[in-house]
């Protein structure tokens, strides 16, 4: 008897060994992971600043009905081509059961909740997603906007290696176009407060 209890203490003993071994190399992974994660979510969160301070720029130019250049007017807009979207690198500890490996409670909370986080903010995501798609260069295509947006946006360093991974070269140049709207004419455009308000709402809803 007192062998087989000596026989499975050996045994849980090693066990434990083996899973406090497994727990440290899912914590060194973890860390490795969740580094590039914050490194693209403050990304992230940086060119959605962009796009709320294009906004309260907008509604400023609006509001104040003061004159503003094509070449301010038209940076502005072209940011809200962007749309920012959050893809972190996914692990599965939950449904592998690993995650049960993970002895601190608190961490290990954050850990189960983390999914539903992330869902939660690529569904706000998709809202912008869409008013970009359905309203914004819809919006720069009716007032002969395009090419100006589209030119300056591919011209921002920053897009650049956002969308290029880091290769901040223009692949392309897109000419003038001599059918724009004058800027005093385009902010008198109901859509422009309608998806600038949009704008400014959900990606600081994101960000938050």
């Amino acid at each position: 008897m007192l062998g087989i209890l000596l026989a499975l203490q050996v045994n849980n003993f090693n066990q434990d060994r083996k899973d406090n071994k497994k727990e440290q190399q899912i914590l060194n992974q973890l860390k490795i992971d969740f580094s590039t994660n914050l490194a693209q979510l403050e990304q992230k969160i940086a060119n959605r600043m962009k796009i709320i301070r294009a906004a309260n720029r907008i509604f400023d130019y609006i509001d104040k009905g003061a004159s503003v250049s094509e070449d301010s007017l038209y940076l502005q807009l072209s940011i809200f081509i962007g749309a920012p979207t959050f893809k972190p690198i996914e692990n599965n500890l939950i449904n592998s059961g690993d995650i049960l490996l993970i002895k601190n409670q608190k961490l290990n909370r954050l850990l189960t909740a983390w999914p539903s986080e992330v869902f939660t903010i690529k569904e706000i995501e998709m809202i912008w997603r869409q008013q970009v798609w359905e309203m914004v260069i819809p919006f720069f295509a009716d007032i002969g906007l395009s090419r100006e947006t589209f030119s300056r946006w591919w011209n921002d360093d920053q897009n650049l290696q956002w969308i290029l991974e880091g290769n901040s070269k223009n692949p392309f140049q897109i000419p003038s176009s001599n059918s724009t709207l004058k800027p005093n004419e385009i902010l008198k455009k109901k859509e422009l407060e309608g998806f600038t308000t949009v704008a400014l709402s959900v990606n600081s809803a994101v960000n938050l």
